[in-house]
């Protein structure tokens, strides 16, 4: 059980499945690691997933171990090929919700914090000139204000019919000149190594299937020194949002993706939090390849 919570958070149900285990005994688990203090159980309305504890020294250095050994624990192979079957159902899930309302997302944008209090704040990090990645672009309203900054912007979403609706924004505005739309996952980039010079997730972790994965990716295509800059709701308990908007998690922890973050090579990381507390954001530079599993 600890093995699969490396990768990230799970409910019992997605446990149950990934293991081959009775909900009870996953349950009956599960508060035996709570009450060790190995495992948190964070829960936001009608949302309850289990992570690691990683706040404690000692349990630190025991996770890693477990994670430099966990080919080693019994059914090592069959454990991850379910628990990827949990993540791609996750991943399938998102992309039929986006493809479905991908002309009525506007419709629904008033539940979502004003960008407009943090977003010039988070595009000023990056020099005119620079080729930014824009990590689930959705619709590309951050796309035409890059562009418009004057740098050269690749947009990746997974959502066909969402690229469409951004491939209309971007010609109306005439910056398609500086402008690339490609479809794929934020967790499988469709870029080379050492592509871009920032990448920038806005409102993008609470829909991936796998959230911790995608600072794997993002390291991997940045440059040395290149930036990486999350923008991401906090927890809450808005079952609106989930609802509406698609979302696969209710926040994020910002302690948590500052983990993923540093795991995956990105450091000196800038922290703030929006006014109303509705939104925080990270942002760090690549200065070394270093990801965990």
């Amino acid at each position: 059980m600890v093995r699969i919570l490396l990768r990230g958070p799970l409910n019992v149900s997605e446990i149950t499945c990934a293991l081959g285990l009775s909900q009870s005994n996953v349950s009956h688990s599960l508060r035996k690691l709570l009450d060790a203090g190995i495992v948190i159980r964070k829960g936001r309305g009608s949302w309850a997933y289990y992570s690691l504890n990683r706040d404690s020294t000692l349990l630190a250095k025991i996770l890693e171990s477990i994670s430099a050994g966990m080919k080693e624990i019994e059914n090592y192979e069959t454990d991850i090929l379910e628990l990827r079957r949990c993540y791609d159902k996750r991943k399938s899930e998102a992309k039929e919700f986006f493809d479905r309302k991908a002309s009525k997302f506007d419709e629904v944008s008033y539940l979502m914090p004003d960008q407009e209090a943090y977003i010039t704040g988070v595009i000023n990090m990056y020099p005119a000139g620079s080729t930014i990645l824009d990590a689930g672009c959705g619709h590309g309203e951050l796309v035409l204000r890059l562009a418009r900054s004057g740098m050269s912007v690749i947009g990746v979403d997974q959502s066909q019919e969402m690229l469409l609706q951004a491939e209309k924004r971007v010609e109306s505005d005439g910056n398609s000149g500086n402008v690339e739309l490609r479809i794929g996952s934020a967790e499988q980039l469709p870029l080379d190594d050492s592509s871009v010079d920032g990448v920038i997730a806005h409102m993008l972790l609470h829909h991936l299937s796998e959230p911790s994965m995608f600072f794997k990716e993002a390291s991997r295509v940045c440059r040395d020194n290149g930036r990486c800059s999350v923008i991401e709701l906090t927890p809450h308990e808005d079952s609106d949002l989930k609802l509406k908007q698609g979302d696969l998690w209710p926040g994020l922890d910002r302690n948590e993706v500052r983990v993923w973050m540093s795991f995956a090579g990105f450091s000196g990381l800038d922290e703030s939090v929006s006014d109303d507390g509705r939104v925080f954001i990270l942002s760090g530079k690549l200065d070394e390849r270093n990801f965990y599993g």
